[in-house]
């Protein structure tokens, strides 16, 4: 299944979050190609254990072996069964950052290879200039392609840290959402409130879910939209009445 989120992602969204691959089983197949940002490893005696788990309806497989991200198994897996591999939680802190695409380093280190060099384009040149030129070649970009901004609806986990997206590039807005749904904006400092591009659903460690193609299940409505469409104007502009002045007021109440 191609990704939606375009060819330079090519994880899907239960890989790189839940650092989970799934396949189905024919009864016939009996080697599956694992494509997660990180490299399998396996188990070695006396030092560390496997950075990944293999389960096939939710047990412990037969006997199978992994070599360059390739799971194969000695008897293939029944028909229709569910074949999962599940990264560890600490190969799981390395698989974040795919969105990071290609690096600066990598950037230079092709241009170098491919360019510079006897017979080549660029007979010599020092490593410096091309970083200078590599660098600006960026600032370009940033000048001339057209942005695409994207939002996403997340509820902080007791580790109060989230998972950047695959797609991250650099952030334009924080903002914390109150009993009302007002956005009360971290920074920059405007607007009131926001309807989330997406808002995920998440496990109880804070760690978006995803349904059965492996993408991420969305709430419809946003928390952030269900609390503005009860809001009270009075309390978000400040303009009360004598009487509800008189009478006080409860902030968590729907008015």
């Amino acid at each position: 299944m191609p990704n939606p989120n375009g060819g330079l992602i090519t994880e899907t969204n239960a890989q790189y979050y839940s650092g989970q691959q799934g396949f189905i089983g024919d009864g016939v197949t009996l080697s599956f190609v694992c494509n997660f940002n990180t490299d399998l490893a396996n188990a070695v005696v006396g030092a560390s254990n496997a950075n990944y788990t293999v389960t096939v309806n939710g047990l412990a497989p037969g006997t199978f072996t992994m070599a360059n991200n390739i799971i194969k198994f000695n008897v293939a897996p029944a028909n229709l069964a569910v074949i999962l591999i599940t990264l560890s939680t600490n190969a799981l802190r390395f698989n974040y950052g795919g969105y990071q695409y290609t690096s600066l380093n990598d950037i230079i280190n092709n241009f170098m290879v491919a360019y510079v060099g006897a017979g080549k384009l660029i007979l010599s040149a020092k490593r410096t200039d091309i970083i200078f030129h590599a660098k600006r070649g960026m600032q370009e970009f940033s000048y001339d392609t057209l942005k695409s901004i994207k939002s996403q609806e997340l509820t902080m986990s007791p580790s109060l840290t989230a998972i950047i997206p695959q797609d991250y590039v650099n952030y334009v807005r924080l903002s914390w959402i109150d009993n009302l749904g007002v956005k009360r904006i971290i920074y920059p400092n405007n607007n009131l409130t926001i309807i989330p591009a997406q808002a995920l659903e998440q496990d109880n460690k804070g760690v978006p879910v995803q349904d059965g193609f492996g993408e991420n299940i969305e709430t419809d409505p946003p928390e952030t939209v269900q609390r503005w469409r009860k809001a009270n104007a009075s309390i978000i502009s400040g303009t009360f009445s004598n009487t509800q002045l008189n009478q006080g007021f409860d902030f968590d109440r729907d008015y």
